[in-house]
């Protein structure tokens, strides 16, 4: 009998706290290590986790690719898990669960591949009834329904190998598409035929009979890979406007690009549709903290004689909260900024000549003035439905009507020439390091929320509409308890520390320092930035030092250590 074995017979029928002699005790199952690594301290308590590993017997075009085939076998591993969870007693005794992943390729905790081994981490609900415990089930869960159900995956991926070489295929096609983007002037490129539109508001499925997405033929590009040439439409580096009427388009088509920083996969109508990974959406956010950024290109000055150069509030306007994600994306390194009219400050975008005569003075700038410039350090992707500030500013017009895209960019020329482009000088931000983080006390995801006794209030966390798995929102919130690690980092080098980490095998163990609990999706450094930029009390400080790589720019020895 292995350790696992010996620690259950030992604690049958005893108190159900007993069961943490387990943590750490491992068995071996038909070639299947088994480790547990966190116990629950009651039956109603969140379910224990339990790793396990094995060595994969898998051609190697698949093995190749460790990310699109642990996505595939999580899939596959879900479901098996699925059908031999049921409750077995009190509480989540019997459960056996990963979370439900969402249409993207993503690195998740619940399962990696490595080096050709699998290591999965899962949720299992420890047996009891009256709070004592049942030996006999826990060694069927632990010993028998587990392994078994990886051993069901790994043979129902080999029997469907067909099906594991098209997610393959499709992940490598969509990293080919993206890797190209830079080389032909692109920041996105939607195939033609993919589908855009969802079939709700809340959904991840393509909508029925949608109507396929085909590019205008100006704007239509050929993208050359190993599976193919592909064509579509290709966003150019600089400013595009997207005009239209309601609900012809607009807002699913930037959806799909702010979407295109993941790989889809297959049948979910996206698989076409890639964007650079360093873009950003971003909107007024009334209420939210913005600590020492330079939004002075933006604002010139704001009532009694505030300067805006090292902006600092806990309550931010709409106008204010926009200039500084702005700011905070392009100082963080985002290559191409998202804006939709519809969640902007209308005041920060464009602005209407006609009733200048009003005021005494123009304190801000708008993105239409500055978005020319602007772009030079980050292109910009604007909705707008008829504004024409942002129209004559625009180096690409594109119009929606009924869901087909339109290229009017000669019509942005002609309002250029009529109304005159608007024109102003951007300045980048002045650069900033994280001086003194603040530390969370055990910081919680609550539905959408980052809780912690530190907060005064809890921190929402629907900032960031590219996040698409409550995984990332879980990632984000167990990065945050770590925030002291990255004391003295610029904000461009915190934002590169996770990209590196999360690149590489075992990303989550380095980040965190520990076994990973099951539940965490892969994020980008953007990400975390966009959070840190959130928490009230974080102190930052700007140097121009920041600007030469000081300080560090990569891995911190924390990091590396961990």
């Amino acid at each position: 009998m292995g350790a696992i074995s010996r620690i259950i017979e030992s604690i049958d029928g005893r108190s159900y706290s007993q069961y943490r002699r387990l943590v750490g005790a491992s068995d071996s199952v038909r070639g299947v290590t088994i480790r547990v690594v966190r116990v629950q301290g009651d039956p109603y308590a969140p379910p224990s986790t339990v790793r396990l590993e094995m060595k994969l017997d898998l051609p190697g075009e698949v093995l190749s690719y460790p990310v699109p085939l642990a996505d595939y076998l999580y899939r596959v591993l879900r479901s098996r898990l699925q059908r031999y969870s049921r409750r077995l007693g009190e509480g989540n005794s019997g459960l056996l669960m990963l979370p439900r992943p969402g249409p993207v390729i993503l690195k998740r905790s619940g399962l990696e591949v490595v080096h050709g081994r699998l290591v999965a981490r899962v949720w299992v609900g420890l047996p009891s009834r009256r709070r004592r415990i049942e030996g006999e089930l826990a060694k069927q869960l632990l010993l028998s329904l587990l392994p078994r159900a990886l051993h069901e995956a790994v043979s129902s991926a080999k029997e469907s190998l067909h099906e594991l070489r098209k997610h393959v295929h499709v992940w490598r096609l969509q990293e080919a598409l993206r890797g190209a983007l830079k080389a032909k002037g692109l920041v996105a490129f939607l195939g033609d035929g993919s589908i855009l539109p969802r079939r709700c508001g809340w959904c991840d499925e393509p909508l029925p009979d949608a109507v396929p997405f085909e590019s205008p033929p100006s704007l239509r590009v050929e993208i050359e890979t190993d599976q193919g040439v592909f064509s579509g439409m290709g966003v150019k580096r600089g400013v595009t406007v997207i005009a239209g009427t309601a609900f012809h388009g607009k807002t699913t088509l930037l959806e799909a690009i702010q979407q295109g920083i993941y790989n889809h996969i297959p049948g979910d109508g996206r698989e076409l549709v890639v964007s650079l990974r360093s873009t950003v959406k971003v909107k007024a956010e009334d209420g939210r903290h913005v600590g020492c950024v330079d939004i002075s290109t933006f604002i010139h000055s704001l009532p009694g004689g505030r300067g805006t150069r090292c902006f600092t509030t806990d309550d931010a306007s709409g106008a204010t909260s926009m200039a500084a994600s702005i700011q905070e994306a392009i100082e963080a390194g985002a290559e191409l900024v998202l804006i939709d009219e519809d969640t902007s400050a209308t005041n920060l975008l464009y602005y209407d000549e006609r009733i200048t005569h009003l005021f005494l003075s123009k304190t801000v700038t708008t993105i239409a003035e500055l978005a020319s410039s602007l772009s030079r350090h980050a292109s910009l992707v604007i909705v707008s439905s008829g504004s024409t500030p942002l129209a004559a500013s625009a180096d690409t017009l594109i119009v929606m009507e009924n869901y087909r895209a339109r290229d009017e960019t000669r019509q942005a020329a002609e309002l250029a020439r009529l109304h005159g482009r608007p024109a102003a000088e951007y300045r980048a931000p002045r650069p900033r390091r994280l001086a003194m983080p603040v530390k969370l006390a055990k910081p919680k995801l609550k539905a959408d929320w980052l809780v912690s006794k530190t907060l005064k209030e809890p921190l929402a966390l629907d900032f960031n509409e590219q996040l698409v798995e409550e995984g990332q929102l879980r990632m984000l919130v167990a990065l945050a308890s770590r925030l002291d690690m990255f004391t003295g980092f610029c904000v461009r080098s915190i934002a590169a520390a996770v990209d590196e980490a999360m690149g590489g095998d075992n990303a989550f163990e380095k980040l965190l320092g520990a076994e990973p609990p099951p539940g965490l999706s892969e994020i980008r450094g953007l990400d975390f930035v966009m959070l840190i930029n959130r928490i009230p009390g974080m102190a930052f400080s700007q140097d121009p030092r920041c600007q030469t790589g000081f300080p560090p720019s990569g891995l911190s020895p924390t990091l590396v250590s961990a």
